[in-house]
C-alpha cells in the first residue's frame, strides 16, 4: 500500500511573482482544505507565541 501525501509549493521569484505548486496523492479535495486550515493554524499559534521560525511545528507525526 502506497502512502498519501499532500503537498503545496510556493515559488516565489526575485520579482516576488508567486506561482503554487500542489501535488496530491490519495487525499480528496475536502481533507486538502483541512489540512491547509491546520498548517495556517499552527502558523499563526506560532506567531501569538512570539516565535521566529513559524515553520517549525511539533506534535504527532
Amino acid at each position: 500500500m502506497q502512502g498519501r501525501s499532500f503537498t503545496v509549493r510556493f515559488l516565489i521569484d526575485q520579482k516576488n511573482n508567486i506561482q503554487t505548486q500542489i501535488n496530491s496523492q490519495q487525499v480528496a479535495p475536502t481533507e486538502a482544505i483541512g489540512l491547509l486550515e491546520m498548517a495556517k493554524d499552527q502558523m499563526m499559534e506560532n506567531l501569538r507565541k512570539g516565535r521566529k521560525n513559524i515553520f517549525d511545528v511539533k506534535g504527532k507525526p
